[in-house]
């Protein structure tokens, strides 16, 4: 039997949650709201842009959109949910995965779970199964995909959004099969973000949402993907990779959902040990008695996060450099730190004295590590150093569900007073058992 058909059976198997699945997911979910209020509020030329093409195209009122008071058609509105939970590089992920899943898969499923009137059964399992889809395909093809220079979230999330749709539609074991092997052939979403203008990364998970929609359609009303999509000659791994990990696509003792990591800063994940390192040094140095500082970092992120000076709020988000000279200086990294970019002088000296060190050691696949050591070298002579391999908010150092409440209130601060939030919070916190799903989106209206 192939890989894409043991896949597919895995998938269609998930068929029971536990209380602790169910609260992951809800604060999952608590999380994308948080995510796309910064998205929504950082990211704005962008998303204008992007409102302004597709709120024009109008259609069938089916799905609900954040912010808007119309309803449209479902793909249309996975594609503006997810753009919007991008916006602020403040949505979860995963480190095997190398990349993010519910800034597609929430929108995806929130989108035609409206459109079905599912149950929030029927919603949790089709969430489940998508958190399960793509971190196994995407950690898989690893590290080959992402050296290859495609953006996994784009790429693994329309294949993940596919399997999660077809479980919506309660198609079985073949029809998610089919579902995935449509998705292969319309996957994309490349890194050169990273290279110039990172402000249209979220049309990478968006395009994921939609077109995953898509092919869930289409399996719904029985056409046929390529057998063997994903291990096929000319299939979906031999074009993203050297070299599968067909461990990973195997069944773990718990749903992957559980390995997903939170982020409390609105910055690329490979900047965030960085910033809790400097964090950590805040108090232990003066800023005049610097000399030199030293980050030694995995070579992956350099290639990622390696802006030295950002030049707006965009690529301050892809900055090493910048997001640990702001928590150097001030001992925290917030929203406010990215527009426009704090470049004082003060800043700016910092960045001038930083040195970006390729370090292999600092990222272990296999122990979930991708570390950073900061190492200060004063005027004097005399070094202190912090090294953070596992940053805040991954499942080895988590967060709490009211420390993402909490997040949640400040990525929304001046666009939602708290009594809105908390309903926001009640209705997700009422996204189980048998009863008819209610979108929290249509609490923001």
């Amino acid at each position: 039997m192939g890989l894409s058909t043991t896949l597919a059976q895995d998938l269609e198997a998930i068929q029971h949650l536990s209380e602790r699945d169910v609260a992951q997911l809800q604060t999952l979910i608590i999380d994308y709201f948080a995510a796309a209020y910064a998205g929504y509020q950082q990211n704005r030329a962008f998303n204008r842009a992007v409102e302004t093409v597709v709120y024009a195209q109008g259609g069938t009122d089916e799905s609900c959109v954040l912010f808007q008071t119309k309803r449209y058609p479902v793909r249309l509105a996975a594609f503006m949910n997810s753009i919007y939970g991008h916006g602020a590089e403040l949505d979860d992920g995963n480190k095997k995965a190398a990349g993010h899943a519910g800034v597609h898969l929430i929108p995806a499923v929130f989108a035609l779970a409206d459109k079905l009137g599912s149950s929030n059964e029927d919603v949790l399992l089709a969430l489940a199964t998508g958190y399960e889809a793509y971190i196994r395909i995407s950690s898989a093809a690893q590290p080959g995909l992402v050296a290859r220079g495609f953006h996994s979230t784009g790429m693994a999330g329309t294949l993940a959004c596919a399997a999660a749709c077809a479980k919506l539609y309660h198609l079985d074991a073949q029809g998610i099969e089919d579902a995935v092997a449509l998705a292969t052939t319309m996957s994309g979403g490349l890194l050169s973000y990273g290279d110039s203008r990172p402000a249209i990364k979220p049309l990478n998970p968006a395009k994921a949402a939609e077109n995953g929609v898509f092919a869930a359609m289409l399996a719904k009303e029985g056409l046929q993907g390529p057998t063997e999509a994903l291990e096929g000659q000319n299939g979906w791994f031999h074009a993203v990779t050297d070299k599968v990990d067909e461990n990973c696509l195997k069944a773990a003792d718990h749903l992957l959902l559980h390995d997903c990591y939170f982020k409390l800063y609105p910055s690329c994940r490979h900047t965030h040990c960085g910033i809790d390192a400097a964090v950590a040094l805040h108090a232990k140095v003066s800023i005049k008695d610097i000399d030199t500082i030293r980050v030694y970092i995995y070579p992956n992120a350099i290639k990622l996060a390696g802006i030295r000076v950002p030049k707006n709020q965009d690529e301050t988000k892809f900055s090493i450099q910048y997001t640990l000279a702001c928590a150097l200086l001030n001992g925290s990294y917030g929203i406010s730190d990215m527009e426009p970019p704090r470049l004082t002088s003060e800043v700016l000296e910092l960045i001038d004295k930083t040195q970006l060190i390729a370090e292999e050691s600092m990222e272990d696949r296999a122990r979930g590590i991708r570390g950073t050591r900061v190492v200060i070298v004063k005027k004097n002579g005399e070094r202190i150093e912090e090294t953070v391999l596992v940053p805040k908010g991954d499942p080895e150092n988590p967060l709490t569900q009211n420390d993402i409440i909490e997040k949640l209130r400040v990525c929304a601060k001046g666009q939602a007073d708290d009594q809105i939030l908390m309903r926001l919070v009640d209705r997700i916190k009422e996204i189980e058992g048998k009863s008819g799903f209610q979108n929290p989106m249509a609490v923001l209206k």
